[in-house]
Order: structure tokens, then sequence, then C-alpha cells
């Protein structure tokens, strides 16, 4: 029998994977492919710990293909020509792969698509990444939804699919592979030196057990405070697919089950956030001229200001709002930020700082691990008012957000460690202690941290001056 060509993407795993379970189960010989693409690499602005993160995802992928009986098979080079050197090579019978949503993902994925079928073979694409696909869920006369509370009841009334499980076994031809590559044989630099999260099928199955068993529940109360380890920290592996969201979604629905009435509503909470996952994907998808533009157009008249003294502030860390700063070297060091602290962060340099929300999604497309275009975008326009589902008056307070979520400091400290002395009383606002406190502390504003580079009331008034004559405008 011909083989077939599965072609791994955003879908690092053995189970649970639509593509590669369709084609072991047909019995042809299985050729599991992944392609270092050159040309993506070259616009990635990713950190070289992304790239480290994906290696080790894909270490695991071969040793897990290994044991089900085929090879992975890893190339160089750019997609179309290395898939057309596949067709060459092996005469294939399909080419398998789980579709990809996003705007540049959908235009390679037609250009391939259109290569494989120019030689007369099938090309089969499944629904993997996500549970419902953006043109499954629309409203009453066929239309996207762009108001997040409608999608998400729509949303629940449909059924999801169940995962699949464990993949039958298949051989691979005996043909060329390449070695896969690190960030260092990339020669990506590696900024994050803090990483906590590393990559494969087995780390996400771990840390979602761990998940499970000790936060879900707890979600809803733990979800906030970024001191604590309330959340799952499953980002990275679902932009990397090394585990399936079918899986996940299965797994919350049988602790809902058996779980008591308070802790049913932590795991609905951690449901919406999947379903908010997905509305963005859907949103991406039904406009994809948000890569680089606003949904609400009236924005592209905001009077945006530009400081490289502050921009560079807000991206190290110095803005002289502890919570906003912490938050910064955290992403900095880890390659990760917590949800409620990329709220604060985006809010303060939209409308504090009034920069375009670009620079901040461009920003966190370097540092994040687990970015993903359409959540990055949907969330950086939801924080400036400028996307889908609005209100275009939240402006985050970043120290009253400090102390409601971090009221000890804890997660401050942990990450500004020039504060680490300082008080609870001043923690939030550490520019008004006493001069006398300052120096016995060793921690003198303006030496040691800065004071505010902005006065929050003074920036929160001049936008909201701004949104009116937009609106008035309009």
């Amino acid at each position: 029998m011909k083989p077939i060509v599965v072609w791994f993407r955003r879908d690092l795993r053995t189970h649970d994977q639509a593509a590669l379970y369709q084609a072991a189960k047909i019995g042809a010989p299985v050729i599991p492919l992944f392609v270092f693409d050159s040309d993506l690499i070259r616009r990635l602005p990713s950190d070289g710990a992304a790239f480290d993160f994906q290696a080790e995802s894909l270490r695991e992928l071969q040793k897990n293909i290994r044991s089900l009986g085929g090879t992975l098979i890893v190339r160089h080079g750019k997609a179309k020509t290395v898939h057309a050197e596949i067709l060459r090579e092996m005469s294939p019978a399909a080419l398998y792969f789980n579709r990809d949503y996003e705007p540049s993902a959908r235009t390679r994925d037609a250009e391939i698509t259109k290569l494989y079928e120019s030689h007369d073979v099938e090309v089969l694409t499944f629904k993997d990444s996500v549970l419902l696909e953006p043109e499954e869920v629309l409203t009453g006369e066929g239309k996207p939804y762009v108001v997040f509370t409608p999608y998400a009841n729509a949303w629940k009334k449909l059924s999801k699919p169940l995962p699949f499980g464990n993949c039958p076994a298949f051989s691979t031809p005996r043909m060329k592979s390449e070695a896969i590559l690190s960030a260092d044989s990339l020669q990506r630099e590696v900024a994050i030196t803090s990483r906590d999260v590393f990559g494969g099928e087995s780390e996400a199955r771990k840390r979602w057990k761990t998940f499970l068993k000790n936060h879900l529940e707890a979600y809803q109360s733990g979800r906030d405070i970024p001191a604590v380890d309330g959340t799952s920290r499953m980002s990275p592996y679902l932009r990397f697919g090394c585990i399936s969201v079918r899986h996940m979604l299965n797994d919350c629905y049988e602790v809902f089950a058996r779980t008591t009435a308070g802790g049913k509503i932590g795991i609905t909470k951690f449901v919406d956030e999947l379903i908010w996952r997905e509305f963005y994907q859907a949103v991406l998808f039904h406009f994809p001229q948000l890569v680089t533009s606003n949904y609400r157009k009236r924005f592209d008249e905001m009077p945006w200001k530009f400081s490289r003294r502050t921009f560079e502030a807000w991206k190290h860390g110095r803005t002289g709002y502890p919570l906003v700063d912490a938050g910064m070297r955290q992403l900095n060091q880890t390659g990760w930020m917590h949800n409620r602290v990329r709220m604060v962060v985006a809010s303060f340099l939209t409308k504090d700082l009034m920069h375009d929300w670009k620079l901040g999604a461009e920003y966190f497309e370097q540092k994040l691990i687990d970015i993903e275009t359409a959540s990055n975008n949907g969330g950086w326009q939801w924080s400036a008012a400028t996307g889908v589902d609005p209100k275009p008056l939240r402006i985050f307070n970043p120290r009253l957000q400090s102390e409601r979520f971090d009221p000890e400091g804890t997660y401050i400290r942990r990450f500004v460690p020039e504060l680490a002395q300082v008080p609870k009383k001043h923690i939030h606002a550490p520019h008004e202690m006493p001069l006398t406190l300052q120096k016995e502390l060793g921690c003198v504003i303006g030496k040691h941290y800065p004071a505010p580079i902005v006065d929050h009331a003074a920036a929160a008034a001049e936008y909201k001056i701004n949104f009116a004559a937009l609106k008035k405008a309009e």
C-alpha cells in the first residue's frame, strides 16, 4: 500500500491526535512528517526558549512514534519544497493534517493542498486544535458572533467530539530524516533564562493531572491570584498541541459529574476559559484583517502616543507601578505571565501610556511561549477597547488591582526584588514611603526603584476625553 503523509504542526503528540489516528487506523504505512519551515522560522519573532520547548516536544514525539512502530521524519526547508520532495520520493496515497485557523496558516495550507491535488493525491484535514470550529458556532442568521456571552451560550448547546484515544500501531517506510533543531542550532538567542515549563506530551499530562487533582475545583477563587499556583498553566501545551483539548474537556466533565456544587463553579469557569480561546479563534477566522487592524474602526483615529523611553520602561518592568513591573519581569524571565496581570499590563500600556495595542501584542509575540495569535490579538484588542466584545471605559487601576489580587505583595516581591523589604503598607505604592524609611530599607525611589512614570488618575481622565471625542465624531 502507498503511504499516508501525516503533517505535524501544532499537534505534537500521539495520543488523541486526529490526523495521526485516522491515518493509522487504515493500516497503510504512515509518514509522520515535521517540517522546520525556513520561511516561518524567519518570520517568527519568538525568543529562542519557544524553539527549545518545541524541540523538547519533538524529541518526545519521536520517541512515542517509535513505540508505535513508526519513525518521525524531520525535514528542513521551505514547506512547499519539502512536500514536493516527499511527493517525488514516496508517491504517497494521501496527505492528512489537522486544520489551523489563523490567517497565515490557512494561506500556507491552501498552497500545500493545491500542490498535492495537482499530483492527484488526496488531501484530508481534521478538526483537532479546537472543540468547535469557527463555522460551527454561528448566529441564527449564519453570521459570526462578536460578543462572548452569546457565543458561549451557543457553544455550550452544541455537542462536542469525544477523544479518539490511543493511536493504532503503524510502520514508516525507510527514508531520510534530519535533525530536530533547537534554539542553538537555529541561532536564536534565548533571553528567557528561567523557563519553568518544558515541552512534551508527558509533561503536559503530568501538569494537567496535578491541576485536575489540586486546583480545578478551586479555579474560580484561585485564578486571579498571581502569587499562587491557581491556574492550569496548560496554555503552552495547547499552543504546541502536546495535549488534546478534547481530552481536557472530557476530563473536566468527568470531574464535574462527581464533585459537589461548590466545586462545579470552578470547573465551569475553567471551561469558560477554553471557550474564550475558541471565541478568539473564530473571530480571527472570520475577520483575518484584525491581525493588523482595529475591529472598531473609530479607533483608527485614536491619538495614540509613542515614547521610546516609556515603552522601554514598560517592557522591562521599570514603570514605578509594582504589579505592572512584576508582570513584565515575569514575562521576560519565564516566558509566561499570569492572566490577571496580562490584563493589567495591557490596560496600562494602552490607557495609561496611550500606546497602540499593536506594540504590546508584538512584544508578547516575542516573549510568550504560549503565544497563539488569535488569543493574543483578541486579548490586546479587548484591553485596548478596539476589538470585539468591548467595554471601552474599563481602565484598570494598577494600584487597586495590586491591593486586591496581591494584597501581601508576595508576587511583587518575587519578581521585583528591590521591593523585597518594603512593608505591606507601602508595597503597592512604594513612592509614598517616607524618605527616611526608603533609606533605611535601601530602596530609594528614583534610585533603586523608579517613581511612577505616569499619574494614573490624570492618564485615565485623558483617555476618557479622547474616547468621548471619538464617540462624538462617530
